[in-house]
């Protein structure tokens, strides 16, 4: 499993430093978080597109700012916008066909559901089928205060969609849902994808990994070992959870000796 990062870590940076400044900390995977529309424009893939291929760096996924009107636009009662929002969102899918990323990261529909959960999961493979011809998949995460923050709501949407349904588990929106991660594993198997990593303390919920955190990482590893997982491991925090982008590196490192350890493969 190859430990990443996510651009994500630095917000508010402009996403193109945030990705040169992962790039520069020397990893070799990343998530890019796009925080605008205009840059899915053109000429700033480009200079994405330069920078990755500068520093040889694999992009795993793509992860949309509009995750917050993702239930208004996608799963909504008025189906007009769901396809006109799948047309806003072939531009992601196009990027990430240039960027080579395999994956879109969804949240989802936030709240009460307007629609049945049949609806949802249809409307879910449709939005998955038109990513498919693009060369990538859509990832539904689980997050706290969405539809997807329950072991319940996956169970559904794997059982409805089968093997087709890709998620990505996101250990700290579990536990801030006040769910055990191994549910999800459970439920899930090697429907997971994607992972999104940060540790916590006593006193705060998403830190850098480390000896001082209180997540077992060799416990975590091993059950995604056991479902026969083969994706990246992001290290996925808030700029306001660290006081120095080291405490990122020595993140990675930490994750990769322990990763090493269960699948003899890690690389940074």
């Amino acid at each position: 499993m190859n430990i990443g990062a996510s651009s994500a870590c630095f917000y508010p940076l402009e996403t193109e430093k945030s990705f040169r400044k992962i790039c520069e900390m020397g990893f070799s995977h990343s998530e890019i978080f796009f925080n605008s529309h205009s840059e899915l424009n053109p000429d700033f893939l480009k200079e994405i597109i330069r920078t990755k291929n500068h520093y040889g760096v694999t992009v795993t996924s793509l992860h949309p700012y509009r995750s917050f009107s993702e239930g208004y636009d996608f799963f909504s009662e008025y189906k007009r916008r769901f396809y006109d929002a799948m047309e806003d969102y072939k531009k992601y899918f196009s990027a990430a066909a240039e960027l080579g990323a395999r994956y879109i990261v969804m949240h989802g529909s936030k709240g009460k559901r307007e629609i049945s959960l049949e609806e949802y999961a249809e409307r879910f493979g449709e939005l998955n089928r038109i990513a498919e011809a693009f060369g990538c998949t859509v990832a539904h995460e689980n997050v706290v205060n969405f539809a997807s923050a329950t072991p319940d709501f996956m169970r559904f949407m794997k059982s409805y969609l089968g093997n087709s349904f890709k998620a990505v588990l996101d250990v700290k929106q579990a536990r801030r849902a006040g769910f055990d991660y191994k549910e999800f594993i459970d439920v899930l198997g090697e429907n997971i994808v994607h992972v999104h990593l940060s540790d916590f303390d006593t006193a705060h919920d998403c830190i850098p990994p480390s000896e001082k955190g209180l997540f077992d990482f060799s416990a975590l590893f091993t059950d995604l070992k056991n479902i026969d997982y083969k994706g990246d491991g992001i290290v996925e925090l808030y700029s306001d959870g660290y006081k120095d982008s080291s405490e990122i590196v020595y993140a990675a490192e930490y994750l990769r000796k322990i990763a090493d350890n269960v699948f003899n493969q890690t690389k940074f």
